[in-house]
């Protein structure tokens, strides 16, 4: 059973369980056959429902999804060269560029206004991997999105001449930090990239995740609207899941850490006026600066359209946006410990052009977020898959999808791990809700120019390119 326990401490409205672990289901995303109305924003067929429990953490009841991930080891990191073919070897290289504009500038996020100083410098961070046979680079912004793909483009292009890495094999992403601003992201990702190239020396990767507790949640009710701060969001869906890649050196030196995890990095509100990366930048310099001899940092977000810091987080402050950031680093280091590494890995990547059905431009009568294109039926969406090994990157594109899209991916991915990506490669293109948010036309449902028809088409195209990827690799 479960009650209300109300107090007029913030911290005490929360859910007070007798028993830590019951079994419920929630509203979840179809199965692949079903169909959405394209017409109708409002018709919907009953979504699945998804098995779940609520367990306390953090002194808060959250939601717990019922998969399993790969088990870490309990005892520390250790080289595991099984397998891997004779005389071949990994090359890894990691670099970062500094691009924080010197005087005030107009922030990015929340609204125009102006910085008045840095609380956290911002960076674009580059990740290269070179199996000798395939070449693939990560790139890391903090930034609030991509300004268009011609802009993606131009960087993979760029890269490519001057590493030789195919351009498919490229992904760039944005931490989505709403406390940053426009910069030299063009330059710096090239000048990133081709450093990390230059630094390439034998390495060693693998690769881990874990559910991690007391930071993100759903920022909505089980009805749709806005979490308020400091409440519990244990009845709506959330992936706690952290995914990390550990690529050391011969010495066993830490290159680079690259790090995934699915929350709006939103602790900082419209009221800041410091330039930071928010809790995910501050996290990725205090993992840095533990592992200390140059060791890269990388955030990719996942889908956090529907996903915040509200139920976890104390206010809107520096400090708490510094205690969110190092307890995600306690975290991403505490998977990192117990992540085996081997010297050769396969490496892959594709990526694909899809069309997102769009809601029908003359029966939409409210405004909507990008506005609708009149004659245009599809949204145009860049998605891709990397493959590192037996796990699976894959990027759903430059949209804020809800957290359901990227779980109903992971749940049906051939690969042994996947990590889910959003925000990546590709223009803001809006938020995506799950059926759900249809279902219960929450805010983003009613606001947003893509179809209810277009989760099932994203998930449907990232499984056909997960299979693809899958069948060309083994």
């Amino acid at each position: 059973m479960l009650r209300f326990a109300k107090t007029g401490s913030i911290q005490a409205r929360v859910l007070i369980l007798s028993v830590v672990c019951i079994a419920f289901v929630v509203p979840g995303l179809p199965e692949a056959n079903s169909r959405l109305s394209a017409s109708d924003a409002t018709e919907t067929r009953k979504p699945k429902t998804r098995r779940y429990t609520i367990e306390k953490h953090c002194g808060m009841p959250v939601y717990v999804e019922a998969r399993t991930l790969p088990e870490l080891p309990k005892r520390d990191s250790q080289i595991n060269d099984a397998g891997a073919p004779a005389g071949r070897r990994l090359l890894a290289g990691a670099a970062r560029v500094d691009i924080t504009p010197a005087g005030s500038v107009i922030m990015r996020g929340f609204g125009r206004r102006k910085s008045t100083g840095i609380h956290d410098r911002l960076y674009v961070r580059a990740l290269v991997l070179d199996n000798g046979n395939e070449k693939l680079a990560l790139i890391s912004w903090d930034k609030l999105h991509i300004n268009g793909f011609k802009k993606i483009a131009q960087v993979r292009s760029e890269i490519n001449k001057r590493t030789g890495i195919p351009e498919e094999n490229i992904l760039i992403g944005c931490t989505h930090t709403h406390s940053g601003c426009e910069g030299p992201f063009i330059r710096a990702s090239i000048e990133a990239a081709g450093e990390a190239w230059k630094n390439r020396k034998r390495a060693r990767i693998g690769i881990g995740s874990k559910m991690i507790y007391g930071i993100g949640t759903n920022r909505r009710t089980p009805r749709g609207a806005w979490l308020r701060d400091g409440y519990p969001s244990q009845d709506v869906v959330m992936d706690n899941e952290c995914g990390v890649i550990r690529i050391e050196d011969e010495q066993r030196n830490i290159i680079a850490v690259v790090a995934n995890y699915s929350c709006h990095p939103t602790v900082l509100g419209g009221e800041n006026t410091l330039l930071s990366g928010d809790f995910v930048g501050i996290g990725m310099l205090e993992i840095e600066k533990r592992l200390g001899k140059g060791a890269v940092a990388l955030f990719l977000q996942g889908c956090a359209g529907d996903t915040g810091t509200q139920t976890f987080r104390t206010g809107r402050t520096i400090p708490e946006a510094e205690r969110l950031g190092k307890k995600f680093a306690d975290e991403a280091l505490g998977i990192l410990e117990h992540i085996d590494v081997s010297r050769w890995v396969r490496l892959a990547g594709k990526t694909r052009m899809i069309g997102l059905p769009q809601k029908n431009f003359e029966q939409t009568k409210r405004r909507t977020v990008p506005r609708l294109i009149k004659g245009r039926t599809s949204i145009p969406n860049e998605i891709q898959a990397l493959i590192v090994g037996d796990a699976m990157l894959l990027n759903v594109g430059s949209m804020e999808a809800y957290v359901e899209i990227g779980l109903a991916i992971k749940e049906a991915s051939p690969f042994k791990r996947t990590f889910v990506l959003a925000y990546a490669n590709g223009p803001w293109l809006g938020y995506l809700p799950s059926p759900r948010g249809y279902a219960i036309q929450d805010p983003d449902a009613r606001s947003t120019h893509f179809s209810p028809d277009a989760p099932r088409v994203l998930v449907e195209e990232s499984l056909k390119l997960a299979r693809e990827m899958k069948a060309d690799t083994d």
